[in-house]
C-alpha cells in the first residue's frame, strides 16, 4: 500500500476528530437573506481552502451574493492544507477541495479523483529566506524549504521551479511540513532556512519589517495547475448535477470578481483578514494569473501530469482524461455566456 493509502486509512478513522480539534473551520451557516428554516432546506457542502486569499474570492463572493443559495447549496468553508484536504476528500469528509494540485498527485497513485475546474494556472508563490547566503535559487542547495504539507501544490510548484534551475528536488533540498500558519512563524523566528509563501503572506513579510528577502517568484518561472476544484470520481458519476450547480455558482462568483474589484474586495474582507493594501495587491496579482475560462490547455495538463509523475516516481502512462474533467466548467461557461453576463451576475433577489 502507498504512503498516501495508509494516510487515507488513518484519515478515515480520525479525520472527524482532527477537523473538530485541529482545523480552523469557518461555517457559512446562513445563506444570505434566508431564515434558519429556509437554510435547513439547502444541501450542505464541505469545501476545503488552503488559505483565504483572493484566489478563493470566487467562492466567497458566490456565497455573499447568494449564488450558492440559488443552486440550493449551503457551503461550509474549512481551512485545511492541500495534502490533508486530499485525504479528507478521499475519506468522504469533504465534497470538494480547492487544492487541485494535491488531488492530482493522489490520482496518480490510483485514487479516483477528478480536477473539474482551474482558477489559476500560474502559482502566486514566492520563496523567502532570512539567510544572507540564500539569495538565488542555486543557494537553496542543501537547505531546508518550509511548505504547508507534503505533496501539496507548494511543493509541486517548488519542485518544477528547482528542476528548471537544474536542481534535484529530492536530493538537493530538505522539505519541512509546517502547516498553513507555521511557515510564516517559522521564517520569522529563523527556525527554517526558507519557506514557500502565498502572495499575501510574502507581501506582508516583505513590507512589515520582517528580516526576510525574496529568493524567487515561482509564478514568473513556471506554468502549472495552481488552484481550482477537485472532487471524487464517484461524485462526478453519481452526482453530476451537484458538480454542475457548485461550479455554476463558483463561475458566477469568479466573473463577478473579475469585473468588480472594489465590490469583490469589500465582500471578501469577511473571510480574508489581510490588510486592505495587501488584499488590493493580491487582487491585481491574481487577475494576471487567472485562466480565461476555468480550464487548462492540453499542453499544461500533460505537463502537470509529467511533473507529478517525476515527483512521485510514477512510471506508468497516465492519460489527461484520467485526471481532468472540464466538461461541467465548459458547459457552465457556455450557458452563462449565452444568458449574458449582466443578467447572469445580477445578485440574488435583484
Amino acid at each position: 500500500m502507498s504512503a498516501l493509502g495508509s494516510c487515507v486509512n488513518l484519515a478515515g478513522m480520525k479525520l472527524k476528530y482532527f477537523l473538530l480539534r485541529a482545523a480552523t473551520v469557518f461555517v457559512l451557516a446562513l445563506a444570505p437573506g434566508k431564515s434558519p428554516a429556509q437554510t435547513a432546506n439547502l444541501e450542505k457542502l464541505r469545501v476545503s481552502f488552503a488559505s483565504f486569499g483572493v484566489i478563493y474570492y470566487p467562492h466567497f463572493v458566490a456565497n455573499e451574493l447568494g449564488y450558492y443559495r440559488d443552486e440550493g447549496l449551503n457551503v461550509e468553508v474549512i481551512a485545511m492544507p492541500g495534502g490533508i484536504a486530499t485525504q479528507a476528500l478521499v475519506a468522504g469528509d469533504l465534497h470538494f477541495s480547492t487544492s487541485s494540485g494535491s488531488s492530482l498527485n493522489a490520482s496518480l497513485r490510483g485514487i479516483k479523483l477528478k480536477v473539474v475546474y482551474v482558477n489559476l494556472d500560474r502559482p502566486l508563490y514566492k520563496i523567502l529566506s532570512w539567510r544572507d547566503d540564500i539569495r538565488k535559487v542555486p543557494d537553496l542547495r542543501g537547505k531546508a524549504i518550509g511548505i504547508a504539507s507534503r505533496g501539496d501544490t507548494m511543493e509541486g510548484a517548488a519542485n518544477l521551479m528547482l528542476r528548471k534551475f537544474n536542481m534535484d528536488p529530492v536530493r538537493d533540498v530538505v522539505w519541512i511540513a509546517l502547516g498553513t500558519g507555521g511557515r510564516v512563524t517559522s521564517l520569522a523566528a529563523k527556525a527554517v532556512d526558507s519557506a514557500v509563501l502565498g502572495f499575501a503572506d510574502s507581501l506582508r513579510m516583505q513590507t512589515r519589517g520582517f528580516q526576510v528577502h525574496e529568493v524567487v517568484n515561482i509564478g514568473k518561472e513556471i506554468k502549472m495547475l495552481y488552484t481550482g476544484l477537485a472532487t471524487t470520481e464517484e461524485t462526478v458519476v453519481k452526482r453530476p448535477d451537484l458538480v454542475r450547480r457548485f461550479i455554476r455558482a463558483t463561475v458566477k462568483g469568479r466573473e463577478f470578481v473579475k469585473r468588480n474589484k472594489a465590490q469583490a474586495l469589500a465582500l471578501g474582507k469577511k473571510y480574508d483578514k489581510a490588510p486592505d493594501d495587501v488584499r488590493s495587491a493580491d487582487y491585481d496579482a491574481t487577475m494576471e494569473m487567472m485562466t480565461a475560462d476555468g480550464t487548462e490547455d492540453a499542453d499544461t495538463q500533460k505537463s502537470d501530469i509529467e511533473i507529478a509523475k517525476r515527483m512521485l516516481n510514477v512510471q506508468k502512462d497516465v492519460a489527461t482524461e484520467q485526471i481532468f474533467d472540464f466538461r461541467f466548467t465548459r458547459e457552465v461557461y457556455k450557458e452563462l455566456r449565452e444568458l449574458g453576463w449582466e443578467r447572469a451576475l445580477r445578485p440574488a433577489g435583484k
